[in-house]
């Protein structure tokens, strides 16, 4: 881990969490404890060697635990690590404004798409619901509070609502549900009033200006 050579808090941060790779894997450690294989199957393109430096260095700043679940060694973020959270929800909220349709070899992956329902989450007060989402390969779920949001990777056969297509990004930004349904670009099971719901509960603003720019 490379040094600043500065005493700022700032400077400190970006040590740990600005090398490459650091802030996906945290990420994928905020939507829950993963094995290493689980950790590397979940961000393609990340070589071994390199995510084992990042766990290491994260355990040795205490943002990182290494327990066991069973015979399995999990990692988890720790009580300080889960301090992050707002930090790298705010991040993926902000960067989020400059995301329309993929750029060419990206593909979401369930992790990503968990904490992107985990980022969108608004202050709207809900009727409470569970939802699965699918987005190309990935596929997540989010139990929705009245307040707040809880998320996971994977289907959810009993979800109160599913929603799947290829504007799903584009939904988060205007909210207009009937369109995106009528035009086939997002597919619905379930209520129609848990479909508005969703779109109180969840919204990520496109930056129109940042985007268009050349």
């Amino acid at each position: 881990m490379k040094s600043y050579g500065q005493y700022c808090g700032l400077a400190r941060a970006a040590e740990l969490v600005g090398e490459r790779w650091s802030l996906v894997i945290l990420r994928d450690l905020l939507v829950g404890p993963k094995r290493f294989n689980e950790l590397r199957q979940g961000i393609p393109g990340i070589p071994s060697n390199l995510l084992t430096s990042r766990l290491r260095d994260f355990e040795d700043a205490s943002v990182v635990e290494r327990v066991l679940d069973g015979r399995n060694v999990v990692y988890r973020l720790s009580e300080y690590g889960h301090g992050l959270e707002p930090i790298v929800v705010g991040l993926g909220r902000w960067g989020a404004r400059q995301m329309d349709v993929p750029r060419e070899n990206e593909v979401p992956t369930d992790n990503s798409l968990a904490a992107a329902l985990l980022t969108a989450r608004t202050d709207e007060k809900v009727q409470a619901f569970s939802v699965e989402v699918t987005a190309g390969p990935a596929t997540a779920h989010a139990d929705v509070s009245a307040t707040a949001v809880s998320v996971a990777t994977g289907p959810f056969p009993d979800a109160d609502l599913r929603l799947g297509g290829s504007s799903l990004r584009r939904l988060l930004a205007d909210g207009d549900i009937d369109a995106a349904i009528s035009s086939g670009a997002v597919t619905a099971k379930g209520p129609a009033t848990l479909l508005k719901e969703f779109t109180r509960a969840f919204s990520t603003p496109l930056d129109e200006v940042a985007h268009n720019l050349p």
